[in-house]
């Protein structure tokens, strides 16, 4: 005899949170911190980069408004992504006094909220967490959306969950400390969303392009505010990536597998640049985008110093490879985001990632190995 008993769950409400987009937002962080901590205590994540320029100050507000603050700090960059470090973190808000009803605060680039947010989504089943993005990949990428997770030797983000904030605050104050570099490596990521979802935008970074990069507030604020927008759509429409959210893969597949094989040392937005550049090519072989939109996306990412001499230290057996192992992926077939234009890719009731031969990426990869940009 089998006996079945029924577990209804109520569905959740809907959910909502601010993207604040403004200058000298940490240095008055008492003014809009009250809204979301009702503990009266704070712990902040932070790489050891950021805590230096930022740490302090932020601890110094809150503590002079009466909050208890505890400031954790780990190695900056992508290796300390694991789940070691994690557990070291998590070590330390215990001895602190965490409960879930304290307010974790993420600040710093991707790395550091990825971190944070993962841990806020499991430490004792869940806390409320704030992204405050101080990179320019940050605060147009991986600060929207709730996706949070760590690395593991198998590849990159795979241990994860998705947990939203309760708000991300963007001071726009914090990019002037950054290297061209790094404004470049984050900008990346809008010219992702422009190129699947909004040629008119696209449009407006050829022609504005050394006033974004010079981080003229004007410009800055529209490609942010537009970024961010397009981004809060897509995740509104599919949270937890089942089609449409696809879409803000294009060209991660590829960048995950460069990322992996140089042992990330290549920095994520610049893998993003050439996967981009390569997922085009693929997209044009497969006769879906047009000659002349191809060259056109070339030309305009040979702007942003793509480096394609990266792809001679890696033979397409080992870049396919390490694209076999993409989350992503559907019955260990590689899946891409394929272009149609500029501003529109392949879309069938909303699934936008397909089955991609390997000879068709092998093909891509060696033309643009051999090609020479712009």
């Amino acid at each position: 005899m089998i006996s079945s008993i029924n577990v209804n769950i109520p569905p959740k409400p809907a959910r909502s949170y601010p993207i604040v987009i403004a200058s000298g937002l940490l240095k008055n962080a008492q003014e809009w911190i009250a809204e979301y901590c009702h503990s009266g205590k704070v712990v902040i994540i932070s790489d050891d980069t950021v805590a230096k320029m930022y740490g302090e100050l932020l601890c110094d507000n809150l503590q002079a408004s009466g909050y208890q603050v505890e400031l954790i700090i780990f190695p900056s960059g992508e290796n300390s992504k694991n789940i070691a470090t994690k557990t070291a973190i998590e070590e330390e808000m215990f001895a602190f006094g965490c409960d879930r009803h304290t307010l974790c605060v993420a600040l710093g680039g991707g790395v550091v909220g990825d971190m944070a947010g993962f841990i806020a989504a499991t430490y004792m089943r869940g806390m409320d967490f704030i992204q405050v993005p101080t990179s320019m990949l940050a605060m147009i990428d991986s600060s929207v959306g709730g996706k949070v997770a760590v690395n593991s030797s198998y590849g990159k983000n795979n241990i994860g969950a998705f947990w939203q904030p309760k708000a991300v605050i963007m001071d726009i104050d914090l990019l002037k400390s950054l290297p061209k570099d790094q404004i470049i490596n984050g900008f990346f990521e809008a010219v992702k969303i422009f190129l699947t979802c909004d040629g008119e935008h696209f449009e407006f970074c050829e022609s504005h392009l050394d006033l974004i990069l010079a981080l003229e507030e004007k410009s800055l604020i529209k490609v942010l505010q537009k970024a961010v927008a397009l981004k809060a759509m897509v995740v509104e429409i599919d949270e937890e990536e089942r089609n449409l959210r696809m879409i803000l893969n294009y060209g991660h597949t590829i960048a995950h597998a460069l990322e992996k094989l140089s042992k990330y040392v290549i920095m994520h937005g610049f893998a993003v640049g050439l996967g981009m550049l390569i997922e085009a090519k693929v997209a044009n072989l497969l006769g879906l985008l047009a000659d002349t939109d191809f060259i056109r996306v070339s030309k305009f990412l040979s702007r942003l110093d793509i480096n394609t001499s990266i792809l001679k230290s890696y033979d397409n057996q080992s870049i396919i490879a390490a694209m076999r192992g993409d989350k992503k992926n559907l019955n260990q077939e590689t899946v891409l985001v394929l272009l149609t234009g500029i501003g529109s890719v392949k879309n069938i009731d909303n699934k936008v990632a397909f089955p991609v031969a390997e000879s068709v990426i092998a093909e891509a990869l060696d033309y643009v190995r051999t090609s020479s940009l712009g």
